[in-house]
């Protein structure tokens, strides 16, 4: 029997004993006496007792008490009742070996803090206390009834008192008592989808009446407006009223696909036939949900796009090594094997189109003449200016000026961002400003010195590129191989008994320079599978790294770049990953691994970073590039 009143209200009551016993403060008790062997045990709380639902927070279907349904086929179920004023029965199973439980608690823990409240509200530190019936056996349930009219989130404290004042360890369960508007039981989504694939979200629902109506779907936030339909989400009103009429509970299943990389949030609400909205009830309610389309890479880090194949016509490259991003955000990518500068310009890319803005060189072997052309025909430029023969890097300056190392020709080469010649330097041969195939190129933050990783003649080359001529500065460098016992080359101790290390300041082939805000030149000793830095004129600083697979290892390491924030990004090529690391040394994470997938590199070579610090990795064997980044 339940207690009635006038106005608005909520009783507990044991079925058994049909009287509310009241509202009773705890007494203290000892912990010996909350922790005893002989203390009864709640096993299970159910509400409603038919449903073996919440108990905590889900008892699989062989374990659910006898005459109680399994849980439901949908996974959003939530214990609920409906705060309409009917009773509702609920079950509470115990453990006793002395079978002489003679009381049960329900402290209220929380409930929705209601303004102007009725009296009947349920308000967090209510006690209700109830004798039982006699116990039959050790194990067993209480049935216990409940009702309200005021909708609110309840989590109530059960306990069990023996005769002998042991106390149960206390057993928490919550229930929801839901008003006339539809509430959102729960969203199950996918956190990732791969791009181009479909996926289901599932909406739980509690319509006390049974009579939603609509699913709508709002977008919250969505990385690139502009993409907006490449993504085909549920954003009209959905219709479900004959999909569900006449149903309190359930599950709906809604289709999410889209085909470029994107951070989505979206928001839910449901609403019934007579306009009641689920944004109104003040039931707790997870109404948004967030997801990404595309691969995550690490954290804060995900795939955003790709374009290029193995191939020569326009957009396809072969055994690419070099790239680049200039302050519009164009892509300039040096295609090795097909002896050319490939341009593109994200802001014309479509969905299944992505072609350069423009392309320029050939190959011309200046040793021989083989393939070389003259460009202006008699004008003051020679055969093979604009030409390459394998183009390992490229720089470009803050006035859109390209530089591209012409590695198979040893010389570098200058142009506008159009692709238009302006000037070149250098030649075959081990003096100042030569080069014996140079592979990777660097201009420091007031791009006047560029620094050259002279691959074959072992060191680094230092240019002011301001001055016309272009002017040699100064070198460093000599060849040191240390992975072979004893090292070869002329490897030399730089300070004698000082604290330096044979082969510090020299190389075995180094590949790539980058140049930090301090102007400190970081170079990838490739053969030595390490990194060394230096000051702005040589001078060594550090060094880390060791041939290997290990976190802050190589095998390989290639192209360096700087994130905003400062971490430096190492390729490490035959590990087909890349590594982080504070600039002086100190790994940081490292992320990537072999593949053609998303995110994924099989030799990668080089790697640049945008101003919005998007991240673009240039692959030797995959023939494409990958852009990765955060999704806002």
């Amino acid at each position: 029997m339940r207690r009635r009143g006038n106005g608005p209200g909520r009783v507990l009551v044991f079925t058994f004993l049909f009287v509310l016993v009241g509202l009773n403060a705890p007494g203290l008790l000892s912990q010996s006496q909350i922790e005893s062997p002989e203390a009864p045990r709640v096993t299970y709380v159910l509400l409603p007792k038919t449903r073996c639902v919440v108990a905590p927070p889900a008892l699989p279907a062989d374990k659910c008490p006898p005459n109680t349904l399994p849980p439901p086929t949908f996974t959003t179920a939530i214990n609920w009742i409906a705060a309409d004023g009917s009773d509702f029965l609920g079950a509470i199973g115990y453990e006793d070996v002395n079978k002489d439980i003679v009381k049960i608690s329900f402290r209220v823990i929380e409930a929705t803090e209601i303004k102007d409240a009725p009296p009947g509200a349920f308000k967090v530190g209510q006690v209700f206390s109830f004798e039982p019936p006699a116990q039959t056996g050790p194990q067993g349930a209480f049935d216990f009834r409940i009702f309200t009219t005021v909708p609110q989130d309840v989590t109530l404290e059960v306990t069990l008192e023996d005769a002998k004042r042991n106390i149960s360890q206390p057993k928490i369960f919550s229930f929801k008592a839901v008003g006339p508007e539809p509430i959102i039981s729960g969203i199950e989504f996918p956190e990732q989808i791969p791009l181009g694939a479909k996926q289901q979200v599932g909406v739980g629902f509690v319509d006390r009446e049974g009579q939603l109506s609509r699913v709508e779907f709002q977008l919250v936030n969505f990385s690139d407006p502009k993409r907006l339909a490449d993504c085909t989400l549920p954003l009209e009103g959905n219709d479900v009223s004959d999909q569900v009429l006449g149903e309190k509970e359930g599950q709906l299943s809604f289709t999410i696909q889209c085909n470029s990389a994107q951070r989505i949030t979206l928001r839910v609400v449901l609403v019934d036939r007579q306009g009641n909205r689920s944004e109104q009830s003040v039931l707790r309610q997870r109404s948004t949900f967030e997801f990404i389309a595309g691969r995550k890479v690490a954290d804060g880090l995900f795939f955003l796009d790709q374009f290029g194949q193995d191939g020569s016509r326009s957009g396809e490259f072969r055994r690419p090594q070099g790239i680049a991003v200039d302050g519009r955000g164009r892509i300039y990518v040096a295609d090795t094997e097909n002896h050319r500068i490939q341009v593109f310009d994200p802001a014309t890319f479509k969905l299944n189109e992505k072609f350069p803005s423009f392309v320029w060189g050939s190959r011309c072997l200046l040793r021989t003449g083989e393939g070389c052309r003259d460009p202006d025909g008699g004008g003051p430029l020679v055969p093979g200016d604009g030409q390459f023969d394998g183009p390992t890097d490229i720089a470009i300056d803050a006035a859109g000026n390209i530089y591209v190392v012409d590695s198979g020709n040893h010389r570098i080469q200058k142009f506008d961002s159009t692709g238009k010649f302006l000037g070149k330097w250098g030649t075959r041969g081990s003096g100042d400003g030569q080069f014996e195939f140079p592979i990777g190129i660097a201009l420091d933050s007031s791009g006047r010195f560029a620094y050259v990783t002279d691959k074959g003649n072992h060191r680094i080359q230092k240019f002011d590129v301001s001055s016309s001529p272009v002017r040699f500065v100064t070198k460093w460098g000599s060849e040191c191989n240390l992975t072979v016992t004893p090292p070869t080359g002329r490897c030399l101790d730089p300070d004698g008994a000082g604290p330096l290390q044979v082969g510090d300041g020299q190389f075995f082939e180094p590949q790539a320079v980058v140049v930090d805000g301090a102007g400190n030149v970081y170079v990838s000793d490739t053969g030595n599978h390490r990194i060394q830095k230096f000051d702005s004129n040589g001078k060594f600083l550090l060094k880390w790294g060791r041939n290997g697979s290990a976190a802050g290892q190589f095998d390989v390491p290639r192209g360096l770049g700087f994130t905003p924030a400062g971490i430096l990004l190492v390729v490490d090529q035959n590990n087909h990953r890349v590594q982080e690391f504070s600039a002086d040394g100190k790994f940081v994470r490292q992320w990537g691994e072999q593949g053609t997938g998303e995110g994924e590199f099989n030799a990668p070579q080089d790697i640049t970073v945008d101003s919005a610090g998007n991240i673009y990795i240039v692959e030797l064997l995959n023939n494409r590039v990958q852009k990765l980044g955060d999704l806002k």
